[in-house]
């Protein structure tokens, strides 16, 4: 029975993609991924260049805040040099099929990052907790905790608004499909 709902909505997909063009829901699915790893470029920017500035102008704690959101926001750019060129790569010449894969696969790409991100608040919150008890180097412990737990808020808003933007494509004038995940598992909804 599942298997004839997911062959179902697969069709419906097909079907309904092409009121918008095929290139033009593959275009629309690079400008989107490219688009969030930009917008994670310059926080990673950002908060590099004031890390390495205040680094040095700041002591004790707050110098190593701001010696973390340097090291962490490496990684991010890392990452999003890397995201928004494999964006690039996507090409727009796939199947509806092969884009509705593409869609469901960044989307739970995303929400397993926002559990992770929540577990980076609180390791940032242990570490905080961990400066206070006698830890041999308490304004690294601060001032990494405070970072991390930074580093993960903002994390977590990005993953989440990068799902709720990406939740809904629009197939055409007065119709709209919708992709929902819950406990019970995904569904597709039509509007009109």
């Amino acid at each position: 029975m599942k298997s004839f709902g997911l062959t179902s909505a697969f069709l419906l997909f097909s079907i309904l993609v092409f009121s918008q063009t095929l290139e033009e829901s593959w275009q629309a699915e690079q400008n989107y991924r490219q688009t969030g790893m930009m917008v994670l470029g310059g926080w990673a920017v950002a908060n590099i260049a004031s890390g390495l500035v205040f680094r040095t102008n700041t002591s004790g704690s707050t110098s190593r805040f701001y010696e973390m959101n340097a090291i962490w926001n490496g990684v991010n750019l890392a990452i999003a040099g890397f995201g928004y060129f494999s964006a690039a790569r996507l090409g727009t010449d796939g199947s509806a099929l092969e884009l509705f894969q593409e869609q469901m696969g960044i989307d739970k790409t995303l929400l397993f990052n926002a559990g992770l991100d929540l577990g980076y608040i609180a390791a940032g919150a242990w570490m905080m907790e961990h400066s206070k008890n006698g830890s041999k180097d308490p304004d690294l412990w601060k001032g990494y905790g405070k970072s991390i737990m930074l580093q993960g808020a903002f994390l977590f808003a990005f993953d989440v608004a990068m799902v709720l933007i990406h939740k809904k494509v629009t197939i055409g004038e007065g119709m709209e499909l919708s992709f929902e995940a819950g406990v019970g598992g995904m569904g597709m909804l039509l509007q009109f």
